[in-house]
């Protein structure tokens, strides 16, 4: 069920924070250059970009997200900082990225107000994830031994190895850069400029590019409605990494009890017909077995005897 081929066999012993952190980004920013292979069927957002386009784009959020690190490291307690303002951290890191990554591509200062970011479906998304998502990958990168670290992904996965960790930071910057296709979708879907600029050509047509983004935005609501309930429910947490091979997703253990209290409206009713369906599909199991039992009784205790005696008779018949 879980994939746990992102672990190393040896823990990481004696590594200054800082060093494992340049490491980790530059190997990132490496695998940035192999980001137009595609590893998995999953919808991207970024699979909507040229090549070269995505790669300046994952560069970028790499470089923000590194920066934000580093910055928190040289705090007094960098944890508790990230704790009580994980979900600003979060959304400054992603408002300089794409506003970075706009000006690039226009040629001049482009400036996205917090607000409409939050207001994106994608933003809204990450936002329920946001602690496990963005801020527990930071506590473990700060400690590796961390009690939090345990709490979440123990006893599957036993230490927060390099290659663990790294696949956590993929994560995170595959995400903003998706978040900020998707805002940038919604927000020039008919600025064609735009589109001969960025997108692929076979998103030059209206039809293939208005296909696309309904697609997109309806794997994000029934990810939010349905795929996320049911994750919780099963302890399970759906990540994005990179490798030279391509961006792959793969599902890693989490524990995710605490997330459950949270939900409300459509997702908890998507959990309560899972455990419905659960139920149910018990009890049939059980009536099934029963009704096999009964069945294999009859035949052999009932049937059996029956035919038991026929054949005696025939016997009987034969001798006389």
């Amino acid at each position: 069920m879980y994939n746990s081929d992102i672990s190393n066999n040896q823990t990481l012993k004696n590594v200054d924070v800082k060093t494992l952190t340049s490491r980790i980004f530059s190997k990132i920013l490496y695998k940035t250059n192999f980001s137009n292979k595609k590893g998995n069927q999953k919808l991207l957002s970024i699979d909507l970009l040229k090549a070269e386009v995505q790669k300046d784009l994952l560069s970028i959020s790499a470089l923000r997200v590194e920066e934000l690190f580093i910055k928190l490291l040289e705090k007094k307690d960098p944890n508790d900082v990230m704790q009580k303002k994980g979900k600003i951290f979060f959304l400054q890191c992603l408002k300089k990225s794409c506003e970075d990554f706009l000006t690039k591509q226009y040629g001049y200062k482009v400036k996205i107000k917090t607000e409409t970011l939050k207001k994106s479906l994608y933003t809204k998304n990450l936002l329920e994830d946001v602690e496990l998502m963005f801020q527990v990958p930071f506590y473990i990168l700060v400690d590796q031994k961390s009690s939090i670290f345990r709490l979440i992904y123990y006893p599957v996965y036993n230490f927060a190895s390099e290659s663990f960790i790294e696949a956590l930071v993929d994560n995170i910057v595959l995400e903003i850069s998706n978040c900020i296709v998707y805002f940038s979708i919604v927000k020039f879907a008919y600025v064609y400029a735009f589109r001969q600029t960025l997108y692929r050509s076979k998103f030059l047509s209206l039809r293939n590019f208005e296909r696309f983004k309904n697609n997109l935005s309806w794997k994000l609501v029934t990810k939010s409605y349905i795929q996320r309930p049911v994750d919780l429910y099963n302890n399970r947490y759906e990540i994005y990494i990179m490798r030279t091979d391509g961006i792959f997703c793969r599902a890693i253990y989490a524990n995710r009890s605490k997330e459950i209290n949270y939900l409300a409206n459509f997702p908890l009713l998507t959990l309560t017909i899972v455990e419905i369906r659960d139920f149910i599909i018990n009890r049939v199991d059980e009536a099934i077995y029963f009704l096999s039992t009964a069945l294999r009784f009859i035949l052999t205790a009932v049937f059996g005897q029956v035919i038991g005696l026929i054949w005696c008779g025939i016997i009987e018949g034969l001798k006389k």
